[in-house]
């Protein structure tokens, strides 16, 4: 192309985006999933919410601090942030991810001080916004990577589907894990209903990477060489270890945990589910950083 440059044709000396950015994002997932997951069971289950009304804030607070955590410590210039608060670009999905998270947490903060003074009026003011604000939290990471345009397998629309699927099987998972270590203090219904999410999460999550991997339309060079390093590269342990614990090995074991009535594959399954969910986010985001931009 006439005029045309190349200002960027070797590899990164290292991944600019690594463990801190995968950990955000699954702790994203965690925080904004039980949120998601929670108040629907609040809404479906007004008489018996009284366990999502309690963990709801706690889990969406613990998991939110350390998505924060790691966003500044990633940060190069980690001093400067409070810019983005006093000089907004709402042009960059960075800005209104900050702005929409920072939502998210005062709603987390509502919903505990709610859960402490037994107001529940106080979260039924602020369920609405919290499930908006909840929603874009969960997808801006995937404005982010979909503005990276030279990285052609993060593509917006898949990503968020991705995203969001992510936060119901993190959200489902969690909430098994807390009844587990409080005695399955859930109804046999609810401990069923939440396996269900994430058994049907998983099974999609599934579909979507292998999917991508293997069936969707390539446009470049890049992509196929992108494909090679998650399949059978230096990132295919994280990848296939990802697929098998945080996919395929919790279907089984909440399939089972859901026919034979055992919440101790339920719990299994939700402890599977989180270490592989962490994996394959991270096998997703370093795989295309080995590579050239152009």
């Amino acid at each position: 192309m006439l005029g045309a440059e190349v200002t960027f044709d070797v590899a990164l000396p290292k991944v600019i985006w690594g463990w801190l950015v995968s950990t955000n994002m699954w702790a994203k997932s965690i925080a904004t999933g039980t949120f998601l997951i929670g108040l629907y069971f609040i809404i479906k289950y007004p008489d018996k919410d009284n366990f999502f009304r309690k963990w709801v804030p706690i889990l969406g607070l613990i998991f939110i601090g350390i998505t924060l955590l790691v966003t500044v410590l990633d940060l190069h210039h980690m001093f400067r942030f409070w810019k983005i608060f006093v000089h907004a670009h709402f042009t960059s999905a960075v800005t209104l991810g900050a702005w929409v998270v920072s939502g998210f947490v005062i709603v987390l903060l509502i919903s505990f001080w709610s859960w402490v003074t037994g107001n529940r009026k106080l979260f039924d003011k602020v369920k609405i916004p919290g499930f908006i604000l909840a929603f874009f939290s969960t997808i801006y990471t995937a404005g982010i990577m979909g503005q990276a345009t030279a990285r052609e397998i993060w593509v917006f629309p898949a990503e968020m589907i991705s995203m969001l699927l992510s936060a119901t099987l993190a959200g489902s998972a969690a909430f098994l894990l807390i009844d587990r270590i409080y005695k399955y203090v859930l109804e046999e219904k609810i401990r069923r209903e939440l396996g269900y999410i994430l058994f049907g999460s998983a099974g999609l999550l599934t579909a979507l990477y292998v999917g991508e991997l293997f069936f969707a339309k390539m446009h470049s060079e890049f992509s196929y060489e992108v494909v090679k390093i998650l399949a059978f590269g230096d990132v295919a342990p994280f990848f296939w270890l990802g697929i098998m614990f945080g996919f395929i090995i919790p279907m089984i074991l909440v399939g089972v945990a859901n026919e034979k009535r055992k919440g101790q594959y339920a719990f299994l399954g939700s402890i599977s589910a989180l270490v592989g969910l962490w994996l394959i986010k991270h096998a997703w985001l370093i795989a295309p950083q080995y590579l050239p931009l152009s």
